[in-house]
């Protein structure tokens, strides 16, 4: 009988791990420049769209003021799955005398991540239409240094990697939590991102710099994998985003207006 001990406690500790779920609470910030302007994504009829608009004093003080208030994030992962969304926050901001409150975060919409298919699907709402942006998970070339710091009690090491021409990324990720995922679309490292900078810098919109980090982090006994969201039209990023030019340009013939789109 004994003989079947060890291999019997090795089938319940993986089952056991199969079940659990990490959910992980990202707090986010964005920092721009001001005086090359900002995206701000509206909503009409149930749906929202980006426009780029110039910013005057009164505006630039609106966006400083709200560029020192993060937005939340929480990470649901398995080891080969992940759903990210943004954690709305109730606050006592109040408009100001001309009605305009300004929130600044990366992004609303769900994002799926499936590690195994090497695939991402965010499901967004724009123009009151429901879509699924289908993309290839990015394989970013990580050079992983000798930098280590501490996270939520974990010991974190950096990695850098280029995104394009203009961005680079500086990650933090825990080799301890074994799950080669993260925030928004990033994954790819031996162990949880745990914090992440993406810096970019172009003539066109000056420096801009979104951070997430981890700041609170739980495990849950669930047998449920993670849903992969099917709601909406599917479309590749490149097709979401001429579709939604598209549909700016015949929001301006209809209004007479006069943004630029980004």
């Amino acid at each position: 009988m004994k003989k079947y001990l060890i291999p019997f406690l090795i089938l319940t500790s993986m089952s056991l791990f199969a079940q659990e779920k990490l959910i992980v609470e990202y707090e986010s910030r964005i920092e721009f420049d001001v005086n090359k302007g900002f995206v701000m994504t509206t909503t009409t009829d149930g749906g929202s769209s980006n426009t780029k608009i110039g910013a005057n004093k009164e505006m630039e003080d609106k966006l400083k003021e709200a560029m020192n208030k993060p937005s939340y994030y929480n990470l649901i992962l398995t080891p080969d799955e992940s759903e990210f969304k943004i954690v709305e926050k109730v606050t006592n901001d109040q408009p100001s005398e001309g009605g305009m409150q300004i929130k600044i975060s990366s992004g609303g919409g769900t994002t799926y991540k499936n590690l195994k298919e090497k695939i991402s699907l965010k499901a967004v709402s724009s123009f009151n239409q429901d879509f699924l942006i289908s993309d290839s998970l990015q394989n970013y070339d990580w050079k992983i240094t000798r930098e280590s710091k501490e996270i939520l009690g974990y010991e974190v090491r950096k990695a850098e990697a280029i995104a394009d021409s203009i961005t680079n990324i500086i990650a933090w990720y825990a080799p301890k939590l074994t799950y080669k995922d993260g925030p928004d679309v990033y994954s790819g490292l031996p162990g949880l991102i745990m914090e992440i900078e993406i810096n970019s810098d172009s003539q066109q919109k000056g420096k801009r710099k979104i951070s997430y980090k981890a700041i609170s982090l739980n495990v849950i006994n669930d047998k449920k994998g993670i849903e992969r969201p099917k709601k909406g039209k599917k479309l590749t990023q490149d097709e979401f985003t001429k579709w939604n030019k598209e549909q700016m340009e015949k929001m301006k013939e209809m209004y007479g207006g006069g943004v630029d789109k980004d």
